[in-house]
């Protein structure tokens, strides 16, 4: 199987380059001769453009493809999707290949790569109107028990975004009374918006990211544009503007540091590492705070699956990389064991204290750590209001206040 990958986030939609694979299942990539004249680099560490002829990844543990294509594939929900979208066709899931997966993909995963031919159902390439409250249903059932007949709006929607959560790209008008399936370009007048949808009535997830992310603005951190959506079932839904598209809908490059590093996503992360590639990729001190800052917040928070796929970088041909907004911001615990993190510092995963992060810091050598840590604590301080303006429970928003570390600093 042969695919073009075409870069989205230029005029004329440029080639970058080809993708192919064997009868053994290997997969390899070569560059367009204009594309590597071009000097853009859209992944530095493992697929510079200096590599010549057909090359495969250097490490087939990580993934059979290279990172810069293995961040277009779904994470656990759209996987499930997909899993059922091939089952339809009575293609079991174990013989479905990298590249047919990338092909389904087509035009609609996150960042600014497209693959053709596009091998996506003729449904996802038409406008689908919807309503959320379907697609929650429809989620509701795929989770259940895999629904003979799937509702096309959230085959569409729910592919391309990473995760376990439930989730779909959706665009929304203005007052948000109309919503159109999909991770294509948004129709006149809509805005794209990811969608993570509330399940069950008693596990208020949207309130809680709405009011973390909230907080995460009071300490200082860059994050999306977000809101929570009502539907007539009483469920609220999180919502974060999509910031791999620009005005207008030019799509920006996307990489996770998991992409970049070719680093899986439970292998430890080092926050040292991510401070380091931050400064060595964005040539910024100021997007290294940033990184500290975001790895300060984290362990403030416990949110302990703080994974390699919860960092990425936007790349912009006119401006160079840069930190994505931040994204995952939730209380999690690593499902991996109980009272460890997915990211560590200087080999530590568990009990991380401020001293630690202090030491980060130093090491990285960040400007003002201590007003930097202390900003990190006054917003963690103030929870109980975040926590009120999303709508939590006192009782939920005091047992999520008793688990942050920095309710004790």
């Amino acid at each position: 199987m042969k695919l073009d990958v075409r870069f989205l986030g230029l005029p004329g939609q440029p080639r970058v380059g080809g993708l192919a694979d064997d009868a053994r299942g290997r997969v390899y990539f070569q560059y367009d001769p204009e594309w590597t004249a071009r000097g853009i680099e859209l992944s530095p560490i493992h697929l510079p453009l200096l590599l010549t002829g057909p090359v495969t990844t250097p490490t087939p543990e990580f993934s059979p493809l290279f990172g810069l294509f293995d961040d277009s594939m779904p994470d656990w929900w759209g996987q499930r999707i997909m899993r059922h979208h091939f089952a339809s066709m009575n293609l079991p899931w174990n013989e479905v290949r990298p590249l047919e997966k990338l092909a389904c993909q087509g035009a609609f995963s996150l960042g600014a790569l497209a693959y053709e031919p596009d091998l996506s159902p003729k449904s996802f390439r038409e406008t689908l109107a919807t309503e959320v409250t379907e697609m929650v249903n429809a989620a509701r059932q795929l989770l259940e028990g895999d629904p003979q007949d799937l509702l096309p709006a959230l085959v569409r929607g729910g592919l391309s975004p990473g995760g376990a959560q439930p989730k779909a790209l959706v665009a929304f008008n203005e007052d948000f009374s109309q919503a159109v399936a999909g991770g294509g370009s948004a129709p006149e007048g809509f805005t794209s918006w990811l969608v993570k949808f509330q399940l069950d009535p008693d596990d208020p997830v949207g309130l809680e990211e709405q009011a973390i992310t909230r907080m995460a603005a009071a300490a200082g951190i860059r994050v999306p544009e977000t809101r929570l959506f009502a539907t007539p079932d009483g469920l609220a839904h999180f919502l974060t503007k999509r910031f791999d598209r620009q005005p207008g809908s030019t799509p920006l490059h996307l990489h996770t540091f998991a992409g970049l590093t070719h680093t899986p996503v439970r292998d430890p992360l080092d926050y040292d590492g991510l401070l380091g590639l931050t400064r060595d990729l964005t040539l910024h001190e100021s997007e290294v705070e940033e990184a500290f800052v975001r790895a300060a917040f984290n362990i403030a928070i416990a949110n302990d699956d703080d994974h390699s796929r919860n960092h990425a970088f936007l790349f912009d041909p006119a401006r160079g990389w840069k930190l994505s907004p931040a994204y995952d911001l939730t209380r999690t615990s690593y499902p991996l064991g109980s009272g460890f993190r997915a990211a560590g510092i200087h080999g530590r995963f568990a009990g991380l204290t401020l001293d630690d992060i202090r030491r980060l810091g130093e090491n990285q050598a960040i400007r003002q750590v201590g007003e930097k840590t202390g900003r990190v604590i006054d917003a963690v301080r103030r929870w109980p209001e975040f926590a009120a303006e999303a709508g939590l429970s006192d009782g939920r928003a005091e047992m999520l206040r008793a688990e942050m570390p920095a309710s004790r600093w």
